[in-house]
């Protein structure tokens, strides 16, 4: 059964593992064994259980009260499956929150009802829009804090409007939600102590109306070049198919090399194939061996990626750059750069950016897939995390 994948964000100590695990809980998403030994844990540690423990699996995490980095949990529904992806709220894990949203089909926001809107809210909102995360809903939490109060909701709501309208989702396409998720109100079933509530639960939404995730398959063949070795006279290209379907004795093109061979075999771990679709490690086999190396794309002929030494689009600063000697890195491909926009950076904030590359690589503008997205980093260090347009 595919698994739709659903990214948690919002402000730290907002409630989004303490969400996942009432999800988990009560679905029986998470084996009875499994929820026994953390409680033992939480014992021998002289704490009580909480539900965010059966998320924060760390013992450090426990310790600190704290998501240190992205987990992924499985949540099962009546109707399907999804990956639950609960990622760090506090600003200095901004990049693992990065890099955990990236590939989520949906989002849910979590937002404590008495403390409200604050500046991580803000940012997770602005870096799931820019990821291409369209797909939202608000989850209003701690509701039993507040006594279940509409007139607090409506005035939460209507700010968080306000704000998303700005960073540009669209308000009549987006679902909000008075939960609690430690008491377990309007999670998995509709809450009798909001009858003023007149929405579905969250679980009711998840399982209606969030869009499974177009399949890569159905779109054009992308293969990522990875690495290559010899095997007697051949040449063997190691890597992943990102989207579409590789077939043997399929003609391809390679970019930026630009060089057009035939597939004469493809293999896995297992053994001989006739096909790879989008998602499969491979090795390939070409009619001729060319200069082809890491980076490399290779292409269906009637769809072929763009090529350019000039990349620019919008992009979230973690840190502030050196602007030269600066590596760009778009799939499998690693090139030096120099940053010719903005001349002004300011960590944690959003911009258009201008990169001028040392050498020319392929990529997909305005695409879904990792050769629509840009990573710059300094010294090893991930500073910023983009689009391409």
């Amino acid at each position: 059964m595919q698994e739709i994948p659903v990214v948690l964000i919002g402000h730290k100590d907002h409630g989004k593992s303490t969400l996942i695990g009432r999800l988990l809980l009560d679905t029986k998403s998470i084996k009875e064994s499994r929820i026994k030994e953390i409680k033992e844990v939480d014992e021998s540690d002289g704490k009580q259980f909480e539900l965010a423990h059966l998320v924060d699996s760390f013992y450090q995490e426990r310790e600190r009260e704290m998501t240190m980095d992205t987990t992924r949990v499985l949540l099962k529904g009546k109707k399907r499956n999804y990956q639950l992806i609960d990622v760090p709220g506090h600003a200095e894990l901004i990049s693992n929150m990065l890099t955990g949203a990236a590939g989520a089909e949906g989002a849910l926001l979590v937002v404590d009802i008495t403390e409200g809107i604050k500046p991580q809210t803000i940012r997770h909102l602005e870096i799931a829009k820019l990821l291409g995360i369209e797909q939202l809903a608000v989850v209003v939490n701690k509701m039993d804090k507040i006594f279940y109060q509409e007139k607090k909701f409506e005035e939460t709501t209507e700010k968080l409007r306000e704000i998303l309208n700005k960073i540009g989702y669209s308000l009549k396409d987006t679902y909000f939600f008075p939960v609690s998720a430690w008491e377990g109100e309007n999670v998995i079933k509709k809450s009798k102590r909001m009858t003023w509530y007149q929405g579905p639960s969250l679980m009711e939404f998840l399982e209606s109306e969030v869009k499974e995730p177009v399949s890569f398959e159905n779109l054009p063949l992308r293969f990522l070049v990875q690495d290559k070795y010899s095997e007697g006279q051949d040449e063997i290209l190691v890597g992943r198919v990102e989207s579409g379907i590789l077939k043997t004795r399929q003609e391809i093109l390679f970019l930026p090399e630009n060089k057009k061979v035939r597939i004469i075999s493809i293999r896995d771990s297992e053994g001989e194939l006739k096909e790879a679709a989008a998602g499969q490690n491979i090795g390939i086999t070409l009619s001729k061996n060319f200069n082809i190396s890491r980076g490399a794309v290779g292409s269906c002929l009637d769809s072929v990626p763009k090529v350019s030494d000039h990349l620019s689009g919008e992009i979230f600063w973690i840190d502030s750059p050196s602007r030269k000697d600066l590596v760009c890195e778009c799939g499998t491909s690693q090139v030096k750069g120099e940053l010719q926009e903005p001349k002004e950076i300011k960590a944690g904030e959003e911009s258009f950016y201008r990169v001028k590359l040392e050498k020319p690589i392929a990529f997909d503008p305005r695409n879904k897939t990792i050769l629509g997205k840009l990573v710059l980093k300094d010294k090893g260090k991930i500073i910023a995390v983009g689009n391409i347009l």
